[in-house]
């Protein structure tokens, strides 16, 4: 179903087009969580496909590497159980070795194919034992009597008859083709048709940063798609749906993660909240951060960027924190002020817009009359359905339903909608005055 933003009544699309106003300049949100996306760059594994990952996933098997040294999964799991891995790397060539006619093949490209090791030993009463070792662990053994017996398994495939005499086969001329902006474009492509909430990239480069910035603007206002990109030093995109982290964090046991490395836990932190603020909210296993002056977070936070700041408690214990749960928009107007710069404030939007469009496309689209009752009954799902559960959990104001208006729009198959709704923020800034006596 179409979506997204409308200035005036020439959709030609069915769907749902919601805008979010304010009729003020001033500083002021159903379940949304998601997937997160997370790019990588390996040198094993499937190449340009979305891959839904979990703890339980064999990392090796699936990418080459443990999950403790993919540093970009690994911490987007300290934030959420939904991520979805994509490899930008193109297919390179797979690793091969040979003996007489038996032959060895990596299951995949790339230049991990070459630290496979596949070792025959021949048995006294015939037939062989196989051993498959990769990165000088084993990971598949099979006792076969002829090489027809002889499986695939997760990393190479073999063809011809077995050595007669103990042999030992390292594969070689694996490559990787490395992955350029074109894969990122490919990337942005493929997201078209994946169900996410955010994608996180790590990098140095602003062409990539600009795509993706792009991308979400296209996808929030032109297709409804309500998904964030959460990249590193980035304000200058000025959106909603862009989150910049400015700074790293220090882990347990001394790794250090630069920024480009640490916006993969606040890509996940985010995938996985809904009305809750991520302001205060601590970076797992971090215990500091790149730390900043006063002056110089402030003017981070007025740039738009999210900054991890070292909160020493009062109670003896200290974390690494998310100092304000923010995003990169800064151009305020009456009709679009400070409350959409709040991503707790964005994200309840975004559960109001992405059920508005839920339910509208599920139950009512070609199913209901466009008259007084079909309207009416529309509306009375929105407040039951989503409305009354953001009020109870504290998400918006109570509102008057009076304020919900349905008519006919300015064709006879369209519904003018608007409504009136105040969002909550969480509480962050206290101001005190004690009065001595």
């Amino acid at each position: 179903m179409a979506g997204g933003f409308w200035e005036t009544q020439n959709k030609v699309r069915p769907g749902a087009y919601v805008n979010f106003e304010t009729n003020a300049l001033v500083a002021t949100g159903l379940d949304s969580r998601g997937a997160e996306v997370v790019p990588i760059k390996a040198d094993w594994g499937e190449t340009g496909k979305f891959i839904k990952v979990s703890p339980n996933t064999k990392f090796k098997e699936k990418f080459g590497k443990s999950l403790d040294e993919l540093i970009p999964i690994r911490e987007a799991f300290k934030g959420t159980g939904e991520v979805i891995v994509y490899n930008l790397n193109g297919k390179g060539e797979k690793a091969k070795a040979t003996n007489g006619t038996f032959t060895v093949t990596a299951i995949h490209g790339g230049s991990d194919g070459n630290k496979i090791v596949v070792m025959v030993a021949p048995e006294l009463e015939g037939g062989a034992t196989v051993k498959t070792f990769f990165d000088g662990n084993p990971v598949d053994s099979q006792e076969v009597i002829s090489s027809v017996e002889l499986k695939p398994n997760a990393y190479v495939a073999f063809s011809g008859e077995l050595p007669t005499s103990e042999t030992t086969l390292t594969l070689k001329d694996g490559t990787t083709v490395a992955a350029t902006n074109e894969s990122y474009s490919d990337l942005a492509a493929g997201l078209d048709s994946q169900r996410f909430k955010t994608i996180a990239i790590g990098t140095d480069d602003d062409s990539i940063k600009l795509l993706f910035s792009l991308k979400i603007k296209q996808w929030r206002e032109q297709e409804g798609k309500n998904v964030t990109f959460v990249t590193n030093d980035y304000k200058a995109a000025d959106h909603e749906g862009v989150v910049s982290v400015l700074n790293g964090v220090m882990l347990d046991g001394g790794e250090e993660l630069a920024a480009k490395e640490s916006v993969y836990w606040y890509g996940a932190a985010y995938a996985n909240a809904t009305t809750n603020s991520l302001t205060y909210a601590e970076y797992p296993g971090a215990i500091d951060c790149e730390r900043l002056s006063h002056d110089e977070i402030v003017k981070a936070l007025q740039d738009g960027h999210i900054v991890y700041t070292y909160n020493e408690g009062a109670d003896g214990v200290d974390k690494v924190v998310v100092e304000q749960d923010i995003n990169t928009f800064r151009s305020f107007t009456p009709i679009k002020n400070q409350d959409f710069r709040k991503n707790k404030i964005v994200r309840q939007m975004d559960i109001v817009s992405n059920n508005v469009q839920h339910i509208y496309s599920r139950f009512f689209i070609g199913k209901v009359d466009n008259d007084e009752n079909g309207r009416n009954l529309f509306k009375g799902q929105i407040m039951t359905v989503i409305l009354d559960p953001l009020v109870r959990r504290g998400a918006i104001e109570p509102y008057d339903p009076d304020d919900i208006h349905l008519q006919q729009g300015a064709e006879k198959d369209a519904v003018l909608a608007s409504m009136g709704l105040k969002f909550n923020d969480a509480m962050e800034k206290l101001y005190m005055t004690v009065e001595c006596k």
